[in-house]
């Protein structure tokens, strides 16, 4: 077997990319250096999530070289081996050639030499310094009418992703415009994409939506059940987090004819209904909803008649060279459409979903989701009556997805309106309430615990705003936050045995910078809220990681920087009168040689020597 192409790094690039590293804020170089927030070894590869300078990378090493490793064009559709990292079948199989699989490879070892660009290298070859538009434009199958840069279908976008994309920039890609993406899961019953984790974490990390997707191999000896439970066994489940899209099930033309047959695995169409109805079935009852379904017309039509058996679940098609796809004539238009192969300026697949922002949040959150083209899911619950009182509408729907009375209990009332900025909210009986904006959607808010009584203390909805999300436990240290909007105020509630509950206010300088170092992996969990009134009108909040302390302050002419409260140099600002002393942080703390230095607004810099611990001040 070929052994897969690699691209040599220089040592400079291999140190910052293999070095395993905490979330835990460290001394940085005058360029921040990369911050690790996702890593993952399986045998001899490190697969990470890297943020440097404000993008977020996937990168995939060989841990022994430091090399990185690149897909093999030649294995594009050969049945891979447990633990493979090349070949495996992908979104769209049946209609990719050799040469795209081959321009994926490319695509990855550009995205890894840009890595090392950005890390002081030479221009990537091949690139010929040419603009992400320009390579988008020069790719053929980008646009059924000729010219990829002139044509795209309307509206929101995203893009799939497999093992094939070793290397990926997220933030190109968001600031492209993609807002999901749906990350190969695994592959029949024997098969994952060891690039899972570091692709849906990377995705995360920008904002995404993500999902898995589970590429069908439907055999006689391998149901539709057992490809399921595979499936959400390796990272193919849903939860009602605001952010996860039901698992898709990809099922097409087979990709392997020597060893399953014909382009229908050589069954009957009543036969592969059957299939697909046992994998629906099972991923419904382990996860209470129906899967996406992505397929092609003619793929559809041929191998289960045209069936309608499934049009509750949502339909994402993939037609490439045309401006307006064909669904199958159970749907009456598509969820996502899969148009391309050559998109973005990755030359990656490139999807759209139908809908609004909206319809596609209702899609993410809400278990009875209606398909855009299809009818709404059997059992939907629109209203339920428990107690005299009505559950209706978008928080029934939510009540009813998050575990009804089960979790809530029942209703104490009938929803009451007249909220500020036109909410609604609905008491239940195990101390629940639902509050519901048109712009927020309906979310719970937990009373029994720490921070639902702050949430009341602080004025309900009056004060921090509405839920955005539900309460989210099991952060480390055992930890719980939620999140609220007032206004274009993103305000997250946390909470911790040992900090108790406070504010941070995710969209301020402060808010900034405590997210970019890890959120509470990183700097902890806030000690208090956040405290304005500084000299010079400054602004401060401290946090706490075991036994770190960080003081992360900002002022106008300063901008946001952290300070580690009980290293020597923290030591050392405080004992000379914090920002009445040396003044504000204009640095974060970094390395220089053998010394880890911080400057300050009154044109101070405190030096540390890591080698006789001496502590000094110069200006």
């Amino acid at each position: 077997m070929k052994a897969p192409p690699r691209l040599t790094l220089p040592a400079a690039l291999t140190a910052a990319v293999l070095a395993i590293t905490t979330l835990t804020p460290t001394a940085a170089t005058e360029d921040a250096a990369p911050t690790t927030l996702s890593a993952e070894q399986q045998g001899n590869l490190v697969s990470k999530v890297v943020e440097s300078d404000g993008e977020i990378v996937s990168t995939l090493v060989d841990g022994t070289t430091g090399e990185s490793v690149l897909p093999d064009p030649a294995l594009a559709g050969t049945r891979p081996t447990e633990g493979s990292l090349s070949g495996g079948a992908v979104m769209g199989q049946w209609a990719k050639s050799p040469t795209h699989f081959e321009q994926l490879a490319a695509n990855s070892a550009r995205t890894a030499a840009e890595l090392e660009g950005a890390s002081g290298g030479s221009e990537p070859s091949g690139t010929s310094g040419a603009s992400g538009e320009e390579a988008v434009a020069g790719a053929a199958s980008a646009d059924p009418l000729g010219g990829a840069a002139s044509w795209a279908p309307s509206g929101i976008k995203g893009t799939d992703v497999s093992n094939w994309q070793t290397s990926l920039n997220w933030t190109s890609l968001w600031n492209q415009g993609s807002r999901f993406a749906y990350v190969k899961s695994s592959e029949g019953d024997s098969i994952t994409n060891r690039l899972f984790k570091q692709q849906y974490d990377g995705a995360g990390a920008v904002g995404m939506h993500r999902g898995g997707y589970h590429f069908a191999i439907p055999t006689r000896d391998s149901s539709g059940a057992k490809q399921a439970d595979y499936f959400i066994n390796n990272g193919g489940g849903w939860s009602a987090d605001g952010r996860t899209l039901p698992g898709l099930l990809d099922i097409e033309n087979n990709p392997y004819p020597s060893l399953y047959g014909n382009a229908c695995y050589g069954f009957s169409q009543s036969e592969m209904v059957g299939w697909i109805r046992d994998f629906s079935n099972r991923y419904k009852a382990r996860t209470g909803r129906l899967p996406a379904i992505y397929t092609n017309y003619y793929w559809w039509r041929d191998c289960t008649g045209n069936t309608s058996a499934f049009n509750d679940h949502p339909m994402h098609i993939a037609a490439y060279e045309t401006t307006t796809p064909i669904v199958p004539s159970a749907w009456s238009t598509y969820d996502f459409w899969q148009w391309t192969d050559a998109g973005f300026a990755e030359e990656i697949d490139a999807n759209v979903y139908r809908g609004s922002a909206a319809q596609l949040q209702d899609l993410v959150r809400n278990r009875y989701y209606k398909p855009l083209g299809g009818r709404a899911p059997a059992g939907t619950v629109t209203e339920v009556r428990p107690a005299g009182y009505t559950v209706k509408g978008a928080i029934g729907r939510q009540y009813q997805a998050l575990g009804g009375s089960a979790v809530f209990g029942t209703p104490t009332g009938n929803e009451r309106g007249g909220l500020v900025n036109g909410g609604v909210l609905q008491g239940f009986s195990k101390k629940h309430t639902f509050y519901w904006t048109s712009s927020t959607g309906a979310w719970p808010v937990n009373f029994n615990g720490a921070i639902g009584r702050t949430f009341a203390a602080g004025r309900w909805e009056n004060g921090y705003g509405y839920p955005t999300s539900r309460e989210i436990t099991g952060l480390t240290g055992g930890g719980a936050y939620q999140t609220f909007r007032q206004g274009t105020a993103v305000n997250r509630l946390l909470w911790s045995s040992a900090t108790g509950t406070h504010l941070v206010r995710e969209n301020t300088g402060i808010g900034g910078v405590w997210k970019r170092g890890g959120y509470e992996r990183g700097f902890g969990y806030p000690v208090g809220d956040e405290v304005g009134g500084l000299v010079n009108g400054g602004a401060h909040q401290v946090f706490r990681n075991g036994s770190a302390v960080y003081r992360i302050l900002w002022s106008p002419t300063s901008g946001s920087h952290w300070l580690k409260e009980n290293s020597a140099i923290g030591r050392e600002w405080l004992a000379a009168g914090a920002e009445r002393g040396y003044g504000y942080p204009t640095t974060d703390e970094y390395k220089y040689g053998t010394e880890i230095r911080q400057k300050f607004s009154k044109n101070f810099t405190v030096h540390y020597s890591t080698v006789t611990k001496r502590i000094w001040v110069t200006r």
